[in-house]
């Protein structure tokens, strides 16, 4: 007998549960667990359909309306393919605390009446579990807005985690000060989209450690100013994680408020800033009577910046002993503020990444980011403790200009992850390969030809889909 049959079952139940994606939900896709597990024998099929664990975490991608396609007739026959397959899964689960993430994208304004009635059909497949919900992130449009705020607090006990992203709404729907939004476990929740004031939610403010609010600023009462902020945050006494998206002030807009944010559990903090990126970080984080970050990062893009900005950023960065990592979208700055805030990064910091998304001829992300960090007999050596580097988008950044800041921070650098947004110019890892011998991870990426996405991916909306 095969030693593998000779484990016993309990114990294989448990190598299966580790089988499971350790970072997201599982997809329907026989490629990967637990799809996979009931693929090679029936003795592992029994088991794993008897393993309600197996069937806790579960991610819908609605169909992706094209009108090249066979449309509707292809969108209505895998929709119901995939509400059937969620049906059996979900009955798998038993009494398990259920983590379930739904996902829809729509292209065109011929397919809006599909993506609704899909919304309402996975609604009504999700709601009757609604005592289960543990981890819930959905994507949803106005119908489905509607269908959760008639949810109580009662009908969600285990709900710990929820996001939401509603783009197209522009009219507010109002929650029930004692609806799900006020469930007594939630300690986690993310809002993305329209038709909320983010100040007016009736959450439980101070039960929250993870807080993630990105409003549209298409209507002014719902844009999350930096009074507003302040507001918000003064009452999150246990927020651990935050990110928000902020509407940019000008220097006439602010008003000296004297509102201070206790803030000693706070370890990562997100910003996007739109206008005045500099300005208004600075200002909040001036705001904080005491900062432990662990993980800062700035991201948005810049209108008009007085130089004596940066100090005050800098000088709040300067104030946390345990900054560690800090993110900087590479377009958020001009060439001379980010060199002026990666000069005025604390000693502390080990993880910096830098990406650009527009890949524009003035960027500042390009070599002059490198001279910066470079390590010089002749002058002081800018963020000494700097063990990983990570750009993402580069344009500007050429392959010699890496091979000398690379050179120059060995043997302290111990991992270089680069994303180029152009083609290779030199390979320079045959010049480096003393330093990887040493100890250096490094990774370049050069953009390939990429085949086209499959169609109707049960990965649509995750991070690591397939190619």
């Amino acid at each position: 007998m095969a030693p593998i049959r000779r484990i016993p079952l309990d114990v294989l139940e448990q190598i299966f549960i580790a089988c499971l994606p350790a970072h997201r939900n599982c997809v329907m896709s026989a490629q990967e667990a637990p799809v996979l597990l009931g693929r090679v024998c029936s003795s592992w099929r029994t088991l794993a359909f008897s393993a309600p664990r197996l069937w806790s975490l579960l991610h819908i991608a609605l169909p992706n309306p094209d009108e090249s396609s066979a449309f509707p007739d292809a969108c209505a026959f895998k929709l119901a393919q995939r509400l059937e397959v969620a049906s059996a899964w979900l009955e798998r689960s038993g009494n398990c605390p259920l983590s379930v993430s739904v996902e829809r994208t729509v292209y065109t304004r011929s397919a809006a009446a599909f993506d609704t009635n899909a919304q309402d059909d996975v609604l009504d497949l999700l709601v009757p579990y609604a005592s289960r919900w543990h981890d819930i992130s959905l994507s949803l449009s106005s119908p489905g807005y509607k269908t959760l705020s008639e949810l109580s607090e009662d009908d969600v006990p285990l709900l710990r985690s929820l996001s939401l992203s509603l783009p197209e709404i522009n009219s507010e729907f109002p929650w029930s000060p004692s609806g799900i939004l006020h469930a007594v476990n939630l300690s986690q929740f993310e809002f993305a989209g329209a038709g909320v004031i983010p100040s007016s939610l009736p959450l439980r403010w101070n039960a929250l450690t993870h807080l993630s609010l990105k409003p549209s600023s298409w209507n002014f009462q719902q844009v999350l100013t930096c009074e507003t902020a302040l507001d918000i945050l003064s009452k999150c006494h246990a927020l651990r994680r935050c990110q928000l998206l902020i509407q940019g002030v000008s220097e006439f807009q602010v008003s000296p408020t004297d509102v201070t944010v206790q803030s000693s559990l706070l370890r990562v903090l997100e910003l996007e800033c739109h206008k005045t990126p500099i300005r208004t970080s600075g200002y909040l984080l001036n705001h904080f009577s005491h900062l432990e970050l662990e993980e800062f990062s700035l991201l948005g893009f810049e209108d008009w910046e007085d130089p004596d900005n940066i100090q005050d950023l800098t000088s709040a960065l300067v104030r946390c002993p345990q900054l560690r990592s800090v993110v900087i979208q590479g377009d958020v700055l001009s060439k001379f503020f980010l060199a002026d805030l990666i000069r005025g990064l604390p000693s502390t910091v080990q993880r910096l990444k830098m990406f650009g998304v527009r890949g524009w001829e003035d960027d500042s992300l390009d070599n002059g980011v490198l001279q910066v960090l470079e390590a010089s007999a002749d002058r002081p050596v800018e963020c000494p403790g700097l063990r990983q580097l990570i750009l993402e988008g580069a344009h500007l950044i050429t392959d010699d200009a890496l091979l000398h800041f690379t050179v120059s921070r060995s043997p302290t650098l111990r991992l270089l992850d680069v994303t180029f947004s152009r083609e290779r110019q030199v390979d320079i890892l045959p010049n480096l390969q003393q330093f990887i011998d040493a100890g250096l991870e490094i990774s370049l990426r050069y953009p390939p030809q990429k085949p086209a996405f499959p169609q109707f991916s049960p990965w649509q909306g995750l991070p690591d889909s397939p190619s």
